[in-house]
């Protein structure tokens, strides 16, 4: 659902009549509705903004109400589809149910039968939504969502992330590539007022500059060579939401001053347009630049940078948070088992330390990859030095004043972890300030773990 209303309804059907009243009807039980003719246009404008129920006419020129459905189903699914058609025939309506619609009416529509379904489907909508956060959260070891990881450094990023979420504030989160900056704005998002409106993201870096400006701002037909209609761009398609804006540092000086003055005056003019279009949108920005450096350099505005970091968060390397391998380790083998469709392997003894001892340049995108790799090569149940990417394998534990601890063989990675910390406090015979440091963790970290494990 919609701070705006009960919640965004896209309608398609080629008779202007009936597209008419059926919007109207919707519009005037409080729904958000986004009426279209070509169901193309509409199923463009639902992937890029979302949506809550989807209604569509079955018999339609070129895209029938059937292609719609099975598009939604696979690209959007939880959205609920509720068929019209002026053809009532049973195996219409048995092919609509198979494909999974919420509901299947005939034309010319009964009102009341109508705002009962699409009600019906919004609710259902919002539960589902409710459940599939609850869930995330509950699922998740640090409780918010796609962010794994116990150690002192997250547990302060996680900190920032609770306290910042609920405000209007505009963050800027900063961190070398790959440690999971769009995660940390996601997450911010979720957990946010604005959680049930649209979150888009816009890598600044990957867009090249001619495009850009239409791509945050927008374009009215014949603004240039192949602007052929009018397009929202993605301040006016983020309204009421979330636009998380990443590599933000790489942006231009022209589009950076045009940024500013949507920021602060919550407007932006489209591309050969004239118009003055009111934004309600929080940014999120990232980079992994030191644009205090850059501001320093004129590369940068320092008003922008300003009004970017209201709130600053920065996602720490993953050198720096090594006891968080062991965690991220078994939760990427299980989601890789899920995605592909296998039984989750295991990390081996000698395989995990490997994985602490690597430095880790490109953070935990390049440990999922690893992993993935190790998980195609691997012939057994469970992942061997061998089977790691050779860089991981040829890397040398640092030096200690007891040297590396042996970590016994183990059936998953918490009993490896809890095995080593055994293994530690003996070392150090019970010292917790000793054996942190033999095991790279901080004091604080090792007493969780010690009475999260139980350990006497």
């Amino acid at each position: 659902m919609t701070a705006k209303g009960k919640g965004r309804v896209f309608v398609f059907d080629d008779d202007a009549d009936s597209l008419s009243s059926v919007a109207a009807a919707l519009r005037r039980d409080g729904f958000e509705v986004f009426p279209f003719a070509d169901p193309r246009e509409g199923l463009a404008r639902l992937s890029a903004e979302g949506g809550d129920v989807v209604v569509t006419d079955l018999r339609m020129p070129g895209l029938t109400g059937l292609d719609v459905l099975r598009h939604v189903t696979k690209s959007h699914p939880g959205v609920p589809v509720v068929v019209l058609t002026a053809y009532g025939t049973v195996e219409g309506a048995v092919e609509a149910v198979r494909s999974g619609a919420s509901d299947f009416l005939l034309k010319p529509v009964e009102i009341p039968r109508l705002r009962a379904a699409v009600f019906r489907a919004a609710k259902e909508r919002a539960m589902q939504r409710e459940i599939d956060r609850l869930r995330e959260e509950v699922g998740s070891p640090t409780g918010v969502e796609g962010i794994v990881g116990a150690s002192r450094a997250m547990e302060e990023v996680l900190q920032k992330v609770r306290l910042v979420a609920p405000t209007r504030m505009n963050v800027l989160i900063t961190g070398e590539s790959g440690t999971g900056k769009e995660l940390v704005a996601r997450a911010i998002h979720r957990l946010s007022p604005r959680r049930d409106r649209s979150f888009l993201p816009l890598n600044c870096a990957a867009i090249p500059e001619a495009l850009l400006e239409s791509e945050l701002f927008g374009y009215e037909k014949g603004a240039f060579t192949g602007a052929t209609g009018d397009r929202p761009g993605k301040l006016e398609s983020a309204e009421g939401g979330t636009l998380f804006l990443d590599e933000v540092g790489d942006v231009s000086p022209g589009i950076q001053a045009k940024l500013l003055r949507a920021i602060e005056q919550k407007e932006v003019m489209r591309v050969g347009g004239s118009q003055v279009l009111r934004v309600d949108v929080r940014i999120l920005a990232a980079t992994n630049r030191d644009l205090k450096a850059r501001v320093e350099e004129n590369a940068f505005r320092e008003d922008l940078f300003y009004r970017l970091n209201v709130f600053g968060i920065v996602v720490p390397p993953l050198r720096d948070r090594r006891e968080d391998i062991p965690r991220l380790c078994e939760h990427f083998l299980g989601r890789i088992a899920q995605e592909n469709g296998m039984p989750p392997k295991v990390l081996s003894p000698a395989a995990l330390r490997a994985m602490l001892a690597f430095r880790w340049p490109g953070n935990v995108r390049q440990l999922r990859n690893a992993l993935e790799t190790a998980t195609l090569v691997s012939q057994g149940d469970a992942i061997e030095p061998g089977d790691l990417p050779p860089e991981v394998t040829h890397a040398v534990l640092p030096p200690t004043a007891s040297g590396p601890i042996p970590l016994p063989p183990s059936r998953t990675l918490t009993e490896i972890e809890r095995d080593a910390i055994r293994d530690a406090l003996g070392k150090t015979g019970g010292n917790k300030t000793h054996a942190a440091k033999l095991l790279g963790i901080g004091v604080r970290t090792l007493h969780r773990k010690v009475k999260e494990y139980g350990i006497g």
